[in-house]
């Protein structure tokens, strides 16, 4: 009687513990399907009309990537040229460059972040904003030697 009764138990035993990995697998399924994102990943494109947060950025220039943050008021006439200059340089940056355009209310302003440096302009015009961005840049792209306003 005593074996059954072991056996019994092991058994038991066996059965509670599949139920345990079984439902574990399970419930990580589910939350790494349903639960909350954290989006700190590098985003496939270069031209975004958002602002990356600051592990983002982090990730990005420690894995030496130049990123521009460009901000733009809707009443700036100069700044629709600067936008589509600097989204021409981003194309033409053999990668190494990440824009950042954001509409704001306040005032226009060019912030470049690489793993060399850090610089902002307030109120860039279209000769300004291009310079920086090229001599800001890790590797200059032919583009700056080609269009330098």
């Amino acid at each position: 009687m005593a074996k059954k009764d072991a056996s019994t138990k092991q058994r038991v035993l066996a059965i509670v513990f599949i139920l345990i990995l079984v439902g574990s697998s399970v419930a990580y399924g589910i939350i790494a399907l349903f639960g909350p994102k954290n989006d700190f990943s590098i985003p496939k494109e270069r031209i975004l009309n958002y602002k990356l947060n600051k592990i983002q950025v982090d990730l990005l220039v420690n894995n030496y990537f130049t990123v521009i943050e460009y901000n733009y008021t809707s009443s700036c006439i100069e700044c629709i040229q600067i936008k589509n200059y600097l989204e021409d340089l981003t194309q033409n940056s053999d990668g190494q460059i990440y824009l950042q355009e954001i509409l704001v209310n306040d005032k226009n302003s060019i912030h470049i972040i690489n793993l060399l440096n850090e610089t902002l302009i307030e109120e860039p015009n279209i000769s300004q904003a291009i310079n920086a961005v090229c001599d800001n840049l890790l590797s200059t792209p032919l583009w700056c030697a080609i269009n330098r306003v």
